[in-house]
């Protein structure tokens, strides 16, 4: 009972019941292909639970359905019914020849096929089956419900008040991250990303390449691949974040062909920060932050022979952890990283006093895997870390982790359990000013909605339910750019050609919010957003998210601001969207730049629209001056 009760709880739906018959499969083809028309003589029967072939092709599915008389028992008549469908990789869902909303295995769809139902009434359900990148081979789930009748029916009131201001809006919101190096470092690509806003820029896989044998077989310095980078962010204009990764292979204490060993002498690792933040000082290209390694808690550092798990570092994790770590594999990798930590922070700070360095990097978040399955290490490794700069009185002015796929509640309790630690290291709380998410994206993996509006709206939703709320947390989305023009679920956010994805459009969104952030009502599981008024400019900007992971319905909703500034009274208004149709390359390539969809003129001292916000949808309205005539 209690497994049914939650499954109620997520789909926001109060009965369900299976729409099995009356599906058919049509023959693949390699690529998209437009809504047919008719169902042709070759298609096949189909029904929920049948697995479909294991390979990159695309399908439609069509069913031909009529609304139950009733559903697990209650009558549907007059009650808002809809579908639940999930199939496959995912896909776009039709209803009667009209798009409706697209789908991943992870984020099943909810059609609304009536707000008042007649059973009996036929319907036909359109699905176009994605070929295969990661994800289930079956037709998962077919199956009628009876929606919440708020969700489904009414509007919902959402106010936004100019009178209170609740802080100030960060110079951007989101920053970005690279591991490796970028597809290209064109003028034209650092003139895109400086257009999305984007004021910090996390990379890692910084140092590999910095040291060599030359024919002579000396050990030299070569900061080609290094300048390269620092000086890209520069001329993009964001602050760099130099992750300091991984092991020259000259260096290596182990042998290890992956980059991960730990240095042979932490003396000359600490002379190779000193020499590569002396550089970026020297060179006028000065890097603010060095955050120190990359995913060590899941083991991408292989400790050397000397980083033994002595005594020290095992009572130093036992202590921060609250227990016995048994495995010494960890105490090792432990003591590697905390004394590559203090080689690298003297040794950038004797170059560059004023940078800023910190960690540890988390592959996840700062918890065990027994208090949230997908972490591993990371609560003894980021207190692990607090403790170790306590006792060497070293510098630790950000904390950094990765967050890919989880909900903005993981995200919003991550970022809470790297302050309450901080509650118990006074000595450290006061140096950390931000928290970094220094890799953050929908999936780590290729993923369709990387491509297109779901996971763009993912992005959205833990903005503002997550970062924003806690005040001090800066995501990087990875990655930045794929060098090719092909649909595969790359995480990029554009294309060859700088054409922007749709995630790159609502981190636009975001990133040129400024001012101070005013007050936000009408939240709600599928609703929320952000509002903002800066004077200097005399803008106010309100952006809605409508995004919910799995069952997501089209929300009707009333914007309403009252009391506008004096600058905006009988002004105007732009009104910017992204969702299924718009600001969107995957569904259609001649629309991908963020999309102006309505304009008008605002009456008198309010401003009161009406909309209807598609699911996965993120909608952005500027109020401006009248135009001088």
């Amino acid at each position: 009972m209690r497994g049914f009760c939650l499954t109620l709880l997520l789909c926001g739906c109060c009965l369900i019941s299976p729409a099995a018959a009356g599906w058919k499969v049509l023959p693949p083809h390699d690529s998209r292909t437009e809504l047919p028309k008719s169902i042709p003589g070759d298609a096949k029967a189909i029904k929920k639970g049948d697995e479909l072939p294991d390979d990159n092709k695309f399908r439609w599915l069509i069913g031909d359905l009529s609304i139950p008389e009733s559903i697990n028992g209650q009558s549907t008549k007059g009650q808002p019914v809809g579908l639940r469908l999930a199939c496959g990789d995912g896909g776009e869902a039709y209803l009667n020849g009209k798009f409706k909303v697209r789908f991943d295995n992870d984020t099943p769809a909810l059609l609304v096929v009536s707000k008042s139902a007649q059973p009996g009434e036929a319907v036909r359900v359109e699905a176009l089956v994605y070929g295969k990148v990661q994800g289930s081979g079956k037709f998962d789930e077919a199956s009628w419900v009876i929606i919440d009748a708020p969700r489904a029916r009414e509007r919902r009131l959402i106010t936004v008040n100019p009178a209170k201001t609740t802080g100030p809006v960060p110079d951007g919101l989101v920053g970005l991250s690279q591991g490796g190096g970028l597809a290209d470092y064109e003028d034209a690509t650092a003139e895109k990303l400086r257009e999305g806003g984007f004021k910090w820029f996390r990379m890692d896989n910084i140092m590999t390449n910095t040291m060599k044998k030359n024919d002579k077989g000396e050990i030299v310095y070569d900061w080609t691949d290094f300048d390269r980078r620092v000086d890209f962010m520069h001329k993009m204009g964001a602050a760099p974040i130099l992750a300091v990764s991984y092991m020259p292979q000259v260096l290596d204490a182990i042998e290890d062909h992956e980059r991960h060993s730990a240095p042979k002498s932490y003396e000359v690792w600490e002379e190779l920060c000193f020499q590569a933040a002396k550089r970026c000082v020297d060179r006028k290209v000065r890097v603010a932050y060095w955050e120190v390694w990359n995913e060590v808690n899941t083991g991408w550092l292989k400790p050397g022979p000397e980083d033994t798990g002595s005594e020290r570092f095992q009572k130093l994790y036992d202590e921060a952890l609250g227990k016995h770590q048994p495995e010494k594999d960890v105490i090792r990798r432990f003591e590697a990283y905390c004394k590559l930590y203090k080689a690298t922070a003297k040794g950038v700070l004797r170059a560059d006093p004023k940078a800023l360095v910190g960690g540890p990097a988390l592959a996840s978040g700062p918890f065990e895997n027994d208090e949230l399955a997908h972490c591993f290490h990371g609560r003894g490794f980021s207190r692990g870390l607090m403790a170790y700069c306590t006792e060497e009185k070293l510098p630790l002015n950000f904390l950094s982790w990765h967050e890919y796929f989880q909900s903005w509640q993981t995200v919003d309790k991550e970022a809470k359990a790297f302050k309450s630690y901080l509650e118990d290291y006074p000595t450290i709380k006061p140096q950390v000013k931000s928290l970094f998410i220094t890799e953050w994206n929908e999936a780590w993996w290729s993923n369709r909605p990387h491509d297109h509006e779901l996971g763009a709206s993912w992005c959205a939703d833990s903005l503002v339910r997550a970062c924003i709320p806690n005040g001090d947390v800066k995501p990087c989305f990875f990655f930045v750019k794929q060098n090719d023009d092909i649909f595969q679920g790359h995480w990029a956010m554009i294309m060859k050609d700088n054409v922007p994805k749709a995630s790159y459009n609502v981190l636009k969104m975001f990133n040129h919010l400024s001012g101070q952030w005013i007050e936000f009502t009408g939240t709600d599981d599928d609703v929320c957003g952000v509002a903002s008024w800066d004077a200097e400019k005399k803008q106010l900007k309100v952006i809605l998210v409508n995004y919910r992971d799995r069952y997501g319905v089209p929300r009707d909703v009333q914007l309403k601001i009252p009391g506008l500034p004096k600058e905006l009274l009988n002004g105007q208004f732009k009104e910017h969207l992204v969702d299924g149709t718009h600001s969107n390359v995957w569904h259609d390539r001649k629309t991908a730049e963020l999309q102006q969809v309505n304009q008008g003129a605002i009456q008198g001292d309010s401003f009161v629209i009406d909309r209807t916000l598609e699911p996965n949808s993120v909608t952005l309205f500027e109020l401006t001056p009248a135009a001088k005539e």
